[in-house]
């Protein structure tokens, strides 16, 4: 997929360098309305140095009690009418979200639910009580889609469908909101009744058709809306309309969305009977992605129904050549996990937030 993980970011602006300076000389006196000597202080002061790790691992070791106490001093200077407390809180706040979202979806903590759930719940008190004075607030927004991005990733698709809700309650409808609940919906039905995974989230294809739509209408341009809706209206039998809009996705458009596109196609034209059609469709998205491996084995399968089973093989050995390409490289792995390739940009954009 088109931007899967964006490039780390490697020159730090000057006024970084002297955060770290701080950090390191006077560790608890960037963090505004906490006690100077704060420990959950301190942790803020490293993340907002770019200590990251350093500072997921001193939020690790302080206690329930120390996280509550910097909490709950937090949110009262946030509520404050004296001066510049409530913007200086904020902007702690948003540095004390992403610790505690980095600490939830570190492999440590991913291990433990109740980890999670804490982590997790101390960082979305932040963002709802940031969102309930500005819902226009991009930072709420992104963390948002962030997590839900990453649930999808985790395949955890009641927790995503939960947090989808949430956003909604908290921010409001986005096109990328919507889109992210519609890859909630599908993942759920194709999970169900393509993949025969038993689950207790079932999707809806309705649901998600209706998302992907509001999507469309709220930002035309919205190229992963088109690709889904029109996967959506063949999985739901409209493959017609499926067609349409399958089309819309042809040149200036990023070359992995016109494989999965052109992949969609052929397999509505197979499900249509039309495997000569389904064939060249199969072909067209083998010549955008060489290296990428679904759109041969779908080829190798339309063949082998037509009779051509020399080609068929011939598809199927093409897959094994190139034993550098790696399962991730193919952009139908990571449509399958919905909107999770966007995750690890999403959290680039509020790690500039609070470092800008």
């Amino acid at each position: 997929m088109p931007a899967i993980a964006r490039d780390v970011m490697v020159a730090r602006r000057t006024f970084l360098a002297a955060l770290l300076m701080g950090a390191v000389f006077t560790p608890y006196g960037l963090s505004a309305q906490l006690p100077p000597t704060s420990p959950y202080a301190h942790v803020l002061d490293l993340y907002r140095a770019g200590q990251d790790q350093a500072a997921r691992l001193a939020l690790a070791e302080l206690t329930s009690d120390q996280i509550a106490r910097g909490k709950e001093t937090l949110l009262e200077a946030f509520d404050s009418t004296v001066g510049d407390q409530a913007s200086r809180a904020a902007a702690s706040m948003r540095v004390a979200v992403l610790v505690h979202t980095e600490r939830a979806i570190a492999p440590r903590a991913r291990d433990s639910v109740p980890e999670w759930r804490y982590q997790i719940g101390v960082a979305r008190t932040y963002v709802e009580k940031l969102a309930s004075r500005d819902r226009s607030d991009p930072f709420p927004r992104t963390w948002w889609l962030m997590t839900t991005a990453y649930l999808q990733g985790q395949f955890a698709l009641p927790a995503a469908k939960e947090f989808g809700d949430w956003a909604h309650d908290s921010v409001g409808d986005s096109p990328e909101l919507f889109l992210a609940m519609g890859a909630t919906q599908e993942m759920g039905w194709t999970g169900q009744h393509e993949e025969g995974v038993d689950s207790p989230f079932k999707g809806d294809l309705k649901d998600a058709e209706r998302a992907y739509r509001n999507a469309l209408a709220a930002q035309p341009d919205l190229v992963e809306a088109r690709l889904r809706l029109g996967r959506v209206l063949t999985l739901h039998g409209d493959t017609d309309g499926a067609v349409r809009i399958l089309a819309g996705i042809g040149e200036g458009t990023d070359a992995a969305y016109r494989y999965l596109a052109r992949m969609f196609e052929g397999d509505l034209f197979e499900r249509r009977g039309d495997a000569a059609e389904a064939r060249r469709r199969y072909l067209a998205a083998t010549a955008l992605l060489p290296r990428a491996q679904s759109a041969y084995v779908a080829l190798a399968h339309v063949r082998h129904t037509m009779g051509a089973r020399a080609e068929a093989a011939e598809d199927v050995r093409i897959t094994t050549l190139d034993r550098s390409v790696p399962d991730a490289g193919d952009p139908w792995f990571w449509y399958s996990r919905g909107l999770s390739w966007r995750a690890n940009g999403y959290l680039d954009d509020l790690r500039e937030m609070v470092r800008q």
